[in-house]
């Protein structure tokens, strides 16, 4: 099979691209100190503070709400997001040959390192979930004990 210089310069790009993409999810880790990934595939994350709290935005399209667990570690270093994106038996089904799958399916968990330096009010953190965005709320607070913490996700 022959390819014409197009369909070879198009097909390097995504190589390259998706190498890329691999490259810095790996020096990502690395930088941060996170263990290498159990699961198949890791959402993309933004990570911000403002003057009240420290705000974390996952990226969970097609992910069914009901899937999603958040939970934060006793030490408020790390806030560790998991579930499952699911695809239907009726979808694969009827597919004879696929020419470009970049959507993973399958059980997640992305574990995400907080700053060291700021302490969280564990009583009111919230979770939202819209629109295929996770955004997980830490409101900042002064000092005191801490202990592992569960957060409920609403759906809107």
């Amino acid at each position: 099979m022959e390819l014409s210089t197009s369909a070879e310069t198009d097909l390097a790009r995504r190589m390259e691209s998706e190498m890329q993409r691999l490259a810095d999810e790996a020096m990502r880790a690395f930088l941060t100190g996170v263990p290498p990934p159990e699961r198949f595939w890791q959402p993309r994350v933004d990570l911000h503070e403002t003057t009240d709290s420290i705000v974390v935005k996952v990226e969970l399209a097609g992910v069914d709400g009901a899937s999603l667990r958040v939970h934060l570690s006793s030490d408020d270093r790390y806030l560790t997001v998991s579930g499952n994106r699911h695809e239907s038996e009726e979808e694969r089904a009827g597919r004879i040959r696929c020419y470009q799958l970049e959507i993973y399916f399958g059980p997640f968990e992305r574990q995400i390192a907080l700053p060291g330096d700021v302490r969280l009010n564990r009583d009111a953190i919230t979770a939202r979930y819209t629109n295929g965005v996770l955004v997980v709320c830490l409101p900042k607070r002064s000092t005191g004990s801490q202990t592992a913490r569960t957060v409920v996700v609403q759906e809107s």
